[in-house]
Formats: structure tokens, C-alpha cells, sequence
């Protein structure tokens, strides 16, 4: 499940690059999670009865968790407008260094010298990536504008994931996600308006409304709920290394359905990403109790 949510996560990106010209990125994006959101409301709605007085107590970081996610979202098919399919899944693979970084600012979780040394080595891994390893960018700090998009996006993941451990256990798994989509959507509306009317409007054409239908049901609804699933069996550490599958799996389709080139600095950075969400793990693991670690 968990590498089949990161597959889909691939083909969202890829999709999302190929119809880029054709389709406004808010409006393909408030599209992309309101339909999962009405597939949610048979089931959510119901159990609201019951767990609608928590819902009410748990605004704050239900609202912020659409925010980050949702918005996290659009920014992402916002990059693939200024830059390629591959360096967007490539800076994804930042996600578990940009949340352990968040978990430290925010939660003062603290890092072991080895998680610390993976950051650092993460870090240099997405520079590297979004400076093409060139040195007078670093210099002139003229970066291209798609990765900058996409680097504030997997920021926005990472404070999603913190935030996550602000909502009550009381609260179901299809409520809280019915809800999150919802508040995202919502806070999307004004961006949408906007857009329509200054940009571009969402076509209606078939062909459209099919690439729509894909990014909502398979690579949207259906991979939050295997992801979720997945974190509940094997553990959130086990399951964050799969993140690592993103860069590989984008690349393989951006090169196969879209003619994009891989080059040297994609691998030198993938790797110092790659390398560097190892060593975050390692130390996560070396700093848990036997207990935990069996639990987990």
C-alpha cells in the first residue's frame, strides 16, 4: 500500500505537468480534492452526530491541516508550470527532512548528532537540486521559480504531518479527512475565483474532466487512505522511507510520457536526499525505546 500510494503520488505530478498548459493550477486542484470530499460525505457525515461537538473543539488544527495539505497541493501543480515533472518529484523526497526539521522548530522534538547530520545532508541535496549544481546561482540566487514552489510545498507537508498530532484520537479517520479536505477547498475558493477571472477558467471538455477524475480518485482519495493505512501497520518511521520511491518513480514516467532528461545533478541530489532521510531514520530509531521500537 505504501508503495502504491507513492507510485500515485508520481503519476499526479507527471499528470499535472502534462495537462499544465491546458488547465489553470488552482482550479485543477480545488477540483482535485472537492470530489474526494463529496465521495467522503456519505460516510462522514453520519458520525458527525457523534463527533461533531470534538470537530467543533478541533477547528483550529483541522483548518490548518487543509490549509498546508490542500494548499501544499496547489503549490505543487503550480510548480510544474516553470519547471520539469522530475525536479518536482525529486525536491518532494525533502518531505520527512522538512518534517523532522518542523518537529524540532515547533515541537522541540529533539535530534540526535546523526538525524542532524542527515538534515544538513538533505539540505545540501535540495540546493544542489535547485541550483542545477551551479555555482553562480548559489551566487546570484536566481533559483528556478518552480523548485522555490515546490520546496515552500513540501514545507507546507511537513507542518501537515506535525499538525496531525494536534487531533484527538476520538475523532474517526474519515472524519477528520472528510474535514481537511473540506477547510482546504474552502480556503482555495478566493485563489480560484481570482484565477478564473484574471487567468484562466477550468475547462469542461472531456478531456479534462477525465484527467480530473484520475488525479481525485486515483491519486488523491484513494492514496490518503492507503497511505494512512499503510503508517497504521508498519509504523511511520518504516513508512517514510518509501517517500524515497517518489524521485524514482517520477523520473521513470516524466522520461517515458513526457521526453524529460535526467542529469547529473538529479542524482547527485537524489542521493544526498536519499542518504540524508537514512540517517534521520537511523537516529530516530537509535534514540527509541526497545518498547516503541516493538510497537511501531
Amino acid at each position: 500500500m505504501a508503495t502504491g500510494t507513492v507510485l500515485a503520488w508520481a503519476i499526479g505530478i507527471v499528470i499535472g505537468r502534462g495537462i499544465s498548459e491546458v488547465t489553470p493550477p488552482i482550479g485543477l486542484s480545488f477540483w482535485r480534492w472537492f470530489l474526494p470530499t463529496l465521495c467522503l460525505a456519505p460516510w462522514a457525515i453520519p458520525k458527525l452526530k457523534k463527533e461533531g461537538l470534538i470537530l467543533i473543539k478541533t477547528w483550529k488544527p483541522i483548518c490548518a491541516m487543509g490549509f498546508f495539505m490542500i494548499g501544499s497541493s496547489a503549490l505543487s501543480m503550480l510548480s510544474v508550470n516553470y519547471t520539469t515533472a522530475i525536479n518536482v518529484s525529486l525536491v518532494n523526497a525533502g518531505q520527512p527532512l522538512t518534517t523532522a526539521v518542523i518537529a524540532w522548530i515547533i515541537y522541540r522534538d529533539k535530534l540526535t548528532p546523526i538525524q542532524t547530520l542527515g538534515i544538513i545532508f538533505g539540505a545540501i541535496g535540495i540546493l544542489v537540486m535547485v541550483s542545477r549544481a551551479d555555482l553562480s546561482v548559489l551566487q546570484s540566487l536566481k533559483f528556478n521559480l518552480g523548485d522555490l514552489i515546490m520546496f515552500i510545498a513540501i514545507i507546507g507537508y511537513g507542518s501537515y504531518a506535525n499538525t496531525l498530532r494536534r487531533v484527538p484520537k476520538e475523532l474517526s479517520f474519515i472524519v477528520v479527512l472528510f474535514s481537511v479536505f473540506g477547510a482546504g477547498c474552502i480556503g482555495l475558493l478566493p485563489f480560484y475565483f481570482y484565477e478564473s477571472f484574471t487567468y484562466m477558467t477550468m475547462p469542461t471538455n472531456w478531456h479534462t474532466v477525465m484527467w480530473v477524475l484520475v488525479l481525485a480518485i486515483l491519486t488523491s482519495l484513494i492514496p490518503t487512505y492507503c497511505w494512512n493505512l499503510a503508517v497504521s501497520i508498519v509504523g511511520v518511521n518504516r513508512s517514510a522511507i518509501f517517500v524515497n520511491l517518489i524521485p524514482v518513480f517520477g523520473a521513470i514516467l516524466a522520461i517515458t510520457f513526457l521526453n524529460e532528461e535526467l542529469y547529473i545533478y538529479h542524482i547527485i541530489g537524489a542521493t544526498m536526499i536519499f542518504f540524508g532521510i537514512l540517517l534521520v531514520i537511523k537516529g530516530h530509531k537509535s534514540k527509541s525505546s526497545p518498547d516503541n521500537a516493538n510497537a511501531t
